[in-house]
């Protein structure tokens, strides 16, 4: 039999929602309050977002992403960054990373190009005299993305201070990445554009200092107030990921528990700088990333099952997922 997409894949009416989007909705009601305030994301819409492709281009016609990912003891973490950034369109992927990463990169994506940086002893990355180098890259980027399996050391930070300075263009924080800025929060306000976290709950609670319990409770409250002190876009993920900034906020309910594994947030992370290279802004990279890793990992599990998905599986599914959509825009 072979492979394909139908609507019902991944376009569903809302009146014939899934008992887990139920669940969801039933949870965020306390926030609504018959304001609404959420906008449960229609992927109808998203999907509108997504542009055609011009024939008449060049690989620098679809934007060129740089990545800060990886280590010696992480090496997946930027493999999948890479990867779903690349399946999902950018036109030129650079991956900054430690040597022994890089070579495990070189072997299993042809496709990006790296800049190997040296390591220190417990295998993550130093700048070591190649400082101006990054720093080019970081400057000719038009999105770059830090943090996925980078580390917390001090040369992990010495990294991020470089990014942030000479980065003139939209930038994803994600996991170390939020975790660097957390105990350094005042380094958000170094970002000269437009600025997206990906954060977790427990990284929300880090951000805003606040006990993971009460993030918990009302993580609206705190990627809201986050996004609105440092104008930036926040991704609070979890079995419903939110979509705060600019005063709006909107809840993705797609995608199922396949995603509840180690390497989903790297994916994730990747799927949205790839749009923010792609020139799309940080609130539609948001969108458009969250609703086609949901649907993807919907597909995915539909063919594999939820307990044996795996995020590389899930990138396996875009190709097939845009082909679907590339006729209907």
């Amino acid at each position: 039999m072979k492979d394909r997409i139908t609507n019902t894949d991944f376009i569903k009416a809302e009146k014939t929602a899934s008992e887990r989007d139920l669940h969801i909705r039933r949870a965020i009601a306390p926030y609504r309050s018959g304001s609404g305030e959420i906008e449960i994301l229609n992927p109808r819409k998203v999907i509108k977002l997504v542009k055609p492709r011009p024939e008449n281009s060049h690989k620098g016609s679809f934007g060129r992403l740089v990545l800060i990912a990886g280590s010696d003891r992480f090496p997946g973490a930027a493999q999948l960054s890479a990867l779903a950034a690349l399946r999902s369109g950018a036109g030129l992927v650079t991956v900054i990373t430690t040597r022994l990463a890089a070579e495990a990169l070189a072997s299993s994506i042809r496709e990006a190009t790296l800049l190997p940086l040296d390591s220190d002893g417990a295998g993550f990355m130093l700048p070591n005299g190649k400082e101006e180098t990054a720093a080019g890259l970081i400057s000719s980027a038009d999105a770059l993305l830090i943090g996925p399996g980078l580390g917390t050391a001090d040369s992990s930070l010495k990294m991020l201070e470089i990014a942030l300075e000479n980065a003139a263009c939209p930038i994803i924080l994600d996991a170390d990445g939020i975790n660097l800025v957390s105990t350094r929060i005042e380094f958000l306000r170094k970002a000269k554009t437009g600025l997206i976290l990906t954060p977790h709950p427990a990284e929300l609670a880090r951000l805003s200092g606040a006990p993971l319990a009460e993030v918990l409770g009302d993580r609206l409250k705190y990627a809201r107030k986050i996004a609105e002190e440092y104008g930036c876009t926040v991704v609070s993920k979890s079995s419903g990921t939110l979509i705060t900034g600019g005063g709006k906020a909107m809840l993705s309910v797609r995608g199922n528990n396949g995603l509840a594994r180690g390497g989903s947030g790297d994916l994730l992370a990747g799927l949205i700088a790839s749009f923010a290279a792609q020139g799309y802004s940080p609130a539609e990279a948001a969108e458009i990333g969250v609703t086609l890793q949901g649907l993807a990992c919907e597909f995915a599990a539909k063919r594999l099952s939820r307990r044996g998905v795996l995020p590389s599986d899930i990138i396996g599914c875009l190709p097939l997922l845009f082909k679907k959509i590339e006729r209907l825009i």
